[in-house]
């Protein structure tokens, strides 16, 4: 496990924000898969368990949360981690913070062809919000020429009952984008909530073909269970 997150101090108020301890193994988890200099965006980033961390990892860090009280702790944290360099913060509704603020920048890291993560920490909705992705660049000029790879990837979390297991988490994946996603979803399996009821880490790339697409009609929706039958699912990590 990554030792950034083990040497971050975090300081607030248990009566205002949301913070559980049990999920410290999965924040290391996900740290330990950015590399110095990648680009983290962090919709709903809480009190920063994953911005602040990925930032004294030499991480540029673009955080969001729609909690008031979130975001003044989050800054409060990255101030008090000394991270204020790498760490950009926003207080806005997580579509808004896709279309705008990572619709307007992430072109730029991309064409610097760096790796890009996103993550979307808020597991009873965030599927809901991948379909703001969609069509994202569309209708950018040159894109083509200013980006020569896509290094994109999603780290989304969902709720699914335990008999529905991977294939329940990379379904609600694609019914979020409203088509499939077109190389395969690694699943991993968080920690059990609650009886019959799993939390899950869907990871998966973001192709350029997804972020400059227009958006699919309701007759597509209707046969993604049909279009994405068959698809390799993996499962990696076990809390």
């Amino acid at each position: 496990m990554d030792d950034h997150f083990h040497l971050c101090r975090f300081e607030f108020d248990f009566a205002d924000v949301y913070w559980n301890p049990r999920l410290c193994t999965e924040h290391s988890r996900v740290i330990d898969l950015l590399r110095h200099g990648d680009v983290l965006y962090d919709i709903f980033a809480g009190v920063g368990p994953f911005a602040i961390p990925a930032a004294r990892k030499g991480c540029t860090v673009i955080a969001n949360d729609l909690n008031p009280h979130s975001y003044t702790w989050l800054n409060h944290n990255v101030t008090l981690n000394k991270v204020s360099d790498r760490v950009t913060t926003y207080n806005m509704d997580g579509r808004e913070f896709i279309r705008k603020v990572m619709g307007e920048t992430l072109v730029e890291h991309l064409a610097d062809d760096r790796h890009v993560h996103i993550c979307m920490n808020l597991p009873a909705h965030a599927t809901e919000f991948l379909d703001a992705f969609v069509g994202l660049l569309s209708g950018r000029e040159n894109l083509n020429k200013e980006v020569k790879n896509c290094h994109v990837k999603i780290h989304c979390y969902c709720f699914v009952r335990g008999v529905e297991g991977v294939t329940g988490a990379k379904q609600k994946v694609e019914e979020g984008l409203g088509r499939p996603v077109e190389r395969d979803v690694q699943v991993s399996f968080v920690r059990n909530v609650a009886p019959n009821k799993d939390m899950m880490r869907a990871s998966f790339n973001l192709s350029l073909n997804i972020l400059c697409a227009l958006d699919c009609s309701p007759a597509k929706r209707c046969k993604l269970e049909e279009e994405v039958q068959g698809t390799q699912v993996g499962v990696v990590g076990m809390e």
